[in-house]
């Protein structure tokens, strides 16, 4: 819970729109938070041990796939971009907005 409040005070600080909670209850699934960046809505989930697997963000993407272009991460790994899954370090975290914004113009101009 420490490291959900102290990703989403950075978060809040960076976008206009207050990130928001997501969940369906059949069957259960959450993610941490949804934050709105220009027309775009991007799940977020906050890992705060080594275990950075997240059925969450894959299922969100199985429901909303034309909607997902990025799915974002903050947790203890590196800074890098999976396909579609941008992780930010939590010491990063800061740098959300910025960060996302490079890895779009990344996506964007290998045409996926």
């Amino acid at each position: 819970a420490l490291t959900e409040n102290f990703v989403l005070q950075t978060l809040i600080t960076q976008f206009e729109v207050v990130p928001r909670y997501w969940s369906q209850n059949n069957p259960p699934y959450e993610v941490d938070f949804l934050i709105q960046r220009e027309n775009d809505i991007f799940p977020v989930e906050v890992k705060s041990e080594a275990n950075t697997t997240s059925k969450t963000l894959k299922k969100f993407k199985e429901l909303f796939p034309d909607q997902v272009k990025l799915r974002v991460r903050f947790s203890l790994d590196n800074l890098k971009l999976d396909d579609d899954v941008l992780n930010i370090p939590l010491f990063m975290a800061d740098q959300a907005d910025r960060l996302i914004g490079l890895a779009l113009e990344k996506k964007n101009s290998f045409g996926q």
